[in-house]
């Protein structure tokens, strides 16, 4: 076996996807090749791609999607992280390994140390934990080079519901103050509006049409509280204009409207891969709020993604009080840090992951940001 740096995403282009789908860490659709080569378009500023490819007999059996990024927190000077490319905006990350892959994750680690070594530790973030693979992480990272210290910790949990043959099964589950709830809105919506659920397409939108609706909406809800929705970040904003449109193509956008009215009160801009449906962000019309339309979306979205065959809904890292109403399933990302053991990167690495170094930045509104 034998490791290679790759310089661009084109070269992996035709081999990537169907990599993804036997990958042995799991396929989810931050792993796929739209995903992360439309992010590193938009989000490379300040970092250096790593890019790895593994071959086994000249077939690759390996790929490990990463970046040097090079951070500043004010007080405290720069730190240089190898992370996983995606990081922030991927809610799941990992490497994409055929066979091997302990063998396979010492031959990246070797590279890492060996020729790249501009770095103060490797941060791999977001790392699911997958019933089907249960236990594969502590193997993963069994045989790690002895010049490493690996620190690990849960920093996300992901609620998620799997679906049922019918959304009869589904409602069954939930509290009976839930369900009550859900009928009682609906109710009230339906005596005082025409009240409808529609596919972007099926409103009549475009993509871009549907993405304007569906942003003007998340911000509208975030400014009930005060606070700005995600896509005041013009970057942010431009990456889903361009992986809507990307995975509009694909078959892979489930970006869905709640309509009172012929007018879009709520949406919910959705994944739809591998019979799977990822809840990205949401966003509504808070002169609707008495309806309670973020929950009536969410069945909505429910009962259509059952009647199309999807298993599973998953809403992604959070806790949020909302999805707990849903749901008491959840999986669990892991995030593993390899640091190099000498005194200033085991520094730096105590500092970001020390509780009262973490509430002072909080206070302060200290945080870390790209480098020039």
């Amino acid at each position: 076996m034998k490791i290679e740096e790759v310089n661009d995403f084109q070269a992996l282009k035709d081999c990537w996807d169907d990599l993804l789908k036997m990958n042995l860490l799991g396929d989810n659709v931050f792993l796929t090749w739209e995903w992360l080569s439309t992010w590193w378009k938009h989000f490379s500023y300040g970092r250096k791609l790593l890019l790895l490819k593994v071959e086994d007999g000249g077939k690759v059996v390996a790929i490990a999607p990463l970046m040097l990024s090079r951070y500043k927190l004010p007080l405290f000077g720069k730190i240089k992280k190898v992370e996983f490319l995606g990081v922030r905006h991927s809610d799941y990350n990992n490497f994409i390994i055929l066979k091997n892959e302990v063998e396979c994750l010492r031959l990246i680690l070797d590279y890492l140390m060996n020729v790249v070594t501009d770095w103060d530790w490797i941060e791999l973030k977001e790392v699911p934990e997958t019933s089907e693979n249960a236990g594969y992480l502590e193997k993963l990272f069994s045989d790690i080079p002895s010049k490493l210290r690996l620190d690990r910790r849960v920093c996300n949990i992901c609620p998620y519901i799997l679906l049922p043959n019918s959304h009869a099964i589904l409602t069954a589950k939930l509290s009976k103050h839930m369900r009550q709830n859900i009928n009682k809105y609906l109710r009230r919506a339906k005596a005082n509006h025409t009240v409808e659920f529609k596919k972007y397409d099926e409103a009549g939108f475009s993509v871009d049409e549907a993405m304007q609706v569906f942003m003007k909406l998340h911000e509208a809800r975030w400014a009930m509280e005060g606070k700005d929705g995600a896509f005041r970040d013009a970057t942010f904003r431009e990456f889903h204009m361009e992986i809507a449109k990307i995975f509009a193509s694909k078959g892979w956008l489930g970006l869905y409207f709640l309509m009172m009215d012929d007018k879009p009160v709520s949406a919910q801009y959705n994944f739809e891969y591998g019979r799977k449906i990822y809840y990205y962000l949401g966003g509504f019309d808070p002169s609707y709020a008495e309806y309670s339309v973020g929950n009536l979306t969410i069945n909505f979205v429910l009962e259509r993604g059952i009647r199309n065959g999807f298993l599973e809904y998953d809403m992604l890292r959070g806790d949020e009080r909302y999805k707990k109403l849903w749901t008491g399933n959840y999986r669990r990302n892991f995030e593993f840090r390899l640091v190099s053991k000498n005194l200033h990167s085991r520094f730096y690495s105590w500092l970001m992951w020390s509780n009262t170094i973490n509430n002072l930045a909080g206070k302060l509104k200290l945080s870390l940001k790209i480098a020039s």
